[in-house]
């Protein structure tokens, strides 16, 4: 009996072990990849397709760089958007107190003045708020951009994948003849269509960090517009 569990127990390791090469082999059937190494006895002269998907390579890489540097800006912008939101409030804390204190004083020019300060800091509160929102939707526009980046970088990657193994097929190199053209063709679309993808959330964000934006400069415009009498002024 014991004889007979175990051969069953190693029967079902078996049956794992060859299940989990069996959808490894399925997972990865997009993500070959050729020796770079190999590429070195291919004649300079056929890897013209080569050298371009490199140099795009590199671009794309670039762009990826890029775009984490502007997205690390503008968190650093955020950050005093937040810092200054937080000393608006502030004097309009003052205001209002001063606010109270003016009207302690039964005095009409010391509450009419009072009262202006106090109203200019509302508008600069209101203000300083569409600035946050604004560049948090920034945040979010840039985050999806640099996302596109990557996409970018996945195309450019499995188009050069797929120039290598072109120029290893037309060079009659035996160590690619087990490889599938159609994956690589598979891979290079599949990465397309996540670029499509990333693209439409770049449009998407990017609309809405705009409406901010203009959200938060008219505001500003009205909040640097008010005199001391606490009315817009007319431009």
């Amino acid at each position: 009996m014991f004889q007979a569990r175990s051969r069953r127990a190693l029967g079902g390791v078996a049956l794992a072990a060859a299940l989990a090469v069996f959808s490894g082999g399925c997972g990865s059937s997009r993500a070959q990849k050729v020796d770079d190494a190999w590429l070195a006895r291919v004649p300079e002269e056929q890897l013209g397709d080569v050298r371009s998907a490199q140099t795009e390579r590199r671009r794309a890489q670039d762009e990826v760089t890029r775009a984490d540097v502007a997205l690390k800006d503008a968190e650093r912008a955020l950050e005093v958007a937040r810092r200054n939101a937080d000393a608006s409030r502030l004097r309009h804390d003052a205001n209002k107190s001063a606010m109270e204190a003016a009207e302690a004083t039964g005095q009409r020019a010391e509450i009419e003045r009072a009262r202006a300060e106090l109203m200019n800091s509302e508008t600069g509160v209101t203000a300083a708020k569409a600035q946050v929102n604004w560049r948090q939707q920034s945040i979010e526009a840039l985050d999806a951009r640099k996302q596109l980046r990557e996409r970018e970088l996945e195309v450019a990657d499995a188009r050069l994948r797929q120039a290598e193994f072109q120029a290893l097929k037309q060079n009659g190199d035996v160590r690619v003849a087990e490889m599938s053209e159609a994956d690589f063709a598979g891979a290079l679309a599949d990465a397309q269509k996540k670029v499509e993808e990333a693209r439409r959330r770049v449009d998407s964000q990017t609309q809405e960090e705009q409406q901010a934006r203009a959200q938060w400069e008219r505001l500003r415009t009205q909040a640097q517009g008010y005199g001391g009498s606490g009315v817009p002024v007319q431009e």
